[in-house]
């Protein structure tokens, strides 16, 4: 890194493009997150849309933060009114390349089967690798707007996968 007088320093939130906000929100607390700032009826001013590149800009939105993370990255769910955003075809979901968001989990199976009884779709079972990996378990299941929501439980004091080593490979 060059010595520059400005640096990233946290990562701050991630939008996720809603279909139906309302729904969003129910899921997203499913998995634990709690509302933040509710902005559903907050009209957007002007300079919005100039911010991200567009002619116009309106929606409503919702942020939304991890208790267990409260100084953590957040979520920004987006119901964009106009323009309005594209969604894959759930149809063709194992054709597209997905869009994933991938959390830490603590207790990956138990996390599956909760989440199943109350009907979210998981693309799989929880799968455990060899523990070379430093991996407990991982499991996806799919948000209500075509996202992957990725749970991984990893062994204690593994920062992540280990698959270079476990795999043979440098680096």
């Amino acid at each position: 890194m060059s010595e520059a007088g400005w640096a990233l320093t946290n990562f701050y939130h991630t939008v996720v493009n809603c279909r139906d906000l309302d729904e969003s929100v129910a899921f997203y607390r499913l998995l634990g997150f709690e509302v933040l700032n509710d902005r559903r009826n907050v009209k957007w001013p002007p300079f919005v849309a100039g911010l991200f590149g567009l002619t116009r800009a309106s929606g409503r939105g919702v942020l939304m933060v991890l208790p267990a993370d409260p100084n953590g990255p957040m979520i920004d769910l987006l119901e964009w009114l106009e323009p309005q955003a594209e969604f894959p075809d759930p149809a063709r979901a194992a054709e597209t390349v997905p869009r994933i968001l991938a959390f830490k989990t603590r207790n990956v199976h138990e996390a599956y089967m909760a989440l199943s009884a109350q009907g979210v779709r998981f693309a799989q079972a929880v799968h455990s690798p060899d523990q070379a990996l430093g991996v407990v378990g991982t499991v996806c299941c799919y948000d209500p707007n075509g996202n992957i929501i990725e749970m991984i439980e990893l062994a204690p004091g593994v920062r992540h996968s280990r698959a270079n080593e476990a795999l043979g490979e440098a680096g």
